[in-house]
């Protein structure tokens, strides 16, 4: 038998969550990895997972309602992950090929038919990986992952962007920030970003930003105003800093509505509401949710096609904040939800295998 090491669910947060109760390591369970039953799917071995903000909103009671499910405590959390292949009863899916998509955060697991072999929904279903440019695995769960097709998915149909607009990027040296900055360099774009530290200042500005400010020491609404106004405001944070993106917004604005960060950690009560949004009908700008798996029927082959290649060319840079096993879930967390990471947060338990 071997032991199969899981990440639990185990405290429930009341704002930031605590680094070394929130989120722990078990050890409790073991897998017989020759013989356990795969009722037609398949076993995997995980070699990354991916830490999002989006988690945050995981961290709630069952009963509450959400876009996506609450973890239940005492239970292996879940969300995208990178494995490779040990054994197979499908004929869909070979021993040794690696697969991507929504798995339990844990060392081994099998996945049965009713789910390796809906290969059809791209969206949240498993994909077997085609690494013809042989990047890293682990960039799977990052850059060629969930935080890389926001990025590339937001500024298509939803933002409709053309040469010369300007975009104002939020939380631009994150996960799906620095994506953003750079391809909307590509397309022509001025972009504005702002990020949390001098350092992340300096990053942004080195894959080609136009202007960025860092918004703990400037004052956001004065840099807007002297570098806008915004045609396309690329929202990861909310808060104060959406509330004055839209006092900055051009005519037919566009704002997209990626990520609310800065809010996460909050109460309900404690929230901030946005109150100018009135001005959506001035501007007559249009303000619209983007969530990954509604286009990915549309782009996700056209992602796999351009942005392995870019990366493998050196026409994009991936910025990422790699932690080495599961016992640094905890601090990873803490950092992402915090802003002490630089670009994609991942949980790294095997290099390249």
């Amino acid at each position: 038998m071997t032991t199969n090491t899981r990440i639990i669910f185990n405290e429930m947060p009341h704002g930031l969550p605590n680094s070394n109760t929130t989120l722990i390591v078990d050890n409790t369970q073991s897998i017989d990895l020759d013989h356990v039953p795969l009722q037609g799917g398949i076993l995997v071995k995980a070699l990354a997972f991916s830490l999002d903000p989006y988690m945050r909103n995981r961290m709630r009671p069952v009963e509450i309602q959400g876009d996506i499910d609450a973890f239940p405590l005492g239970e292996t959390i879940t969300g995208f992950s990178v494995a490779v292949v040990l054994r197979s009863e499908t004929p869909l899916i070979q021993a040794g090929q690696h697969v991507y998509g929504f798995m339990h955060y844990q060392r081994y697991s099998v996945i049965p038919s009713i789910d390796a072999n809906a290969l059809g929904m791209k969206g949240l279903s498993l994909q077997v990986l085609d690494n013809k440019y042989n990047l890293p695995w682990r960039y799977y769960v990052g850059i060629l992952g969930m935080s890389g097709q926001t990025a590339y998915y937001g500024l298509k149909d939803i933002s409709d962007p053309k040469p010369g607009e300007t975009l104002y990027i939020s939380a631009a040296c994150g996960a799906v920030g620095h994506m953003v900055v750079q391809l909307a360099k590509a397309q022509g774009l001025k972009v504005i970003a702002s990020c949390g530290s001098d350092q992340k200042v300096s990053l942004v500005k080195s894959l080609g930003a136009d202007h960025v400010f860092n918004y703990k020491i400037a004052d956001t609404a004065a840099e807007l105003k002297a570098h806008g106004p915004i045609d396309i405001y690329f929202d990861l944070v909310g808060g104060p800093t959406l509330e004055t993106a839209i006092d900055n917004l051009a005519c037919n604005a566009r704002i997209i509505i990626c990520g609310m960060s800065s809010q996460y950690n909050l109460g309900t009560n404690e929230a901030h509401g946005v109150r100018n949004l009135w001005l959506l009908n001035r501007y007559r700008a249009r303000m619209q949710g983007l969530v990954v798996i509604d286009w990915a029927d549309k782009y996700l082959d056209e992602f796999h096609d351009i942005i392995p290649r870019d990366l493998a060319a050196g026409k994009l840079k991936y910025l990422e904040h790699v932690y080495h096993g599961m016992d640094k879930v905890g601090e990873a967390l803490v950092d992402l939800l915090v802003g002490n990471n630089v670009g994609k947060s991942v949980l790294v338990i095997e290099d390249d295998a």
